[in-house]
């Protein structure tokens, strides 16, 4: 038995018999509703056909990696080809909320709203708040970073300056007075003691020897 077809229009006589046709289609072949759902799907041509693709985007509509903006732009768009499925406020509601992202959907799920305006009004309070704090923690990591990299060009400034140092120290000539490297007066010249670099005694009687 071959199923009638139908292409869609707005003649209630054609509508009437296509479902007849396909309702005796059952009685002959049992189904499940799943397979109903199918073969119905199957007759359908044109217009009608159409129709159902979006019938079954609407159905499966979920917000996904969209904002709620985008997400709701769609819903509205499909929504008018179903008005019996969002023919309530609340029905609308419960709709809209199912197929927002977790996140945002547990936020929401909470409060038990049963207007559309206030679900979609909460939905996109969720997403500006989880922006923000998201945004905070970027320019928290950005701080952090920002730091560390100023510790480490400090702590390679101060190892320079202690290189340089030594470089200098090494650079220094041979006195010829004392036989050792440096670069202030020789204490054999400015008769300083060697220990305390003060004048008036030497190193044997200095009275800063511990």
């Amino acid at each position: 038995m071959k199923p009638s077809l139908f292409h869609g229009g707005v003649d209630p006589l054609k509508a009437a018999a296509w479902v007849l046709g396909i309702e005796k289609l059952f009685e002959v072949f049992p189904c499940t509703e799943a397979q109903k759902v199918l073969l119905t799907a199957f007759t359908l041509e044109d217009d009608a056909r159409r129709w159902w693709m979006k019938v079954s985007k609407f159905e499966g509509l979920k917000q996904g990696n969209r904002t709620v903006a985008e997400y709701e732009s769609q819903f509205t768009e499909l929504a008018r080809f179903v008005p019996y499925m969002v023919d309530t406020d609340y029905k609308k509601a419960r709709k809209f909320e199912g197929g927002l992202r977790n996140s945002i959907q547990e936020k929401v799920n909470v409060l038990k709203l049963t207007k559309w305006v206030d679900v979609l009004d909460r939905a996109l309070m969720s997403e500006a708040k989880m922006n923000q704090n998201s945004e905070w923690k970027g320019k928290k990591q950005d701080s952090d970073v920002n730091k560390e990299s100023s510790r480490n060009k400090k702590s390679k400034s101060k190892t320079l300056s202690q290189d340089e140092l030594a470089q200098r120290n090494n650079s220094a000539s041979t006195c010829l007075e004392c036989g050792k490297k440096h670069r202030e007066i020789c204490y054999r010249i400015s008769g300083a003691c060697y220990r305390c670099d003060r004048k008036g005694h030497t190193v044997r009687n200095c009275p800063h020897m511990g």
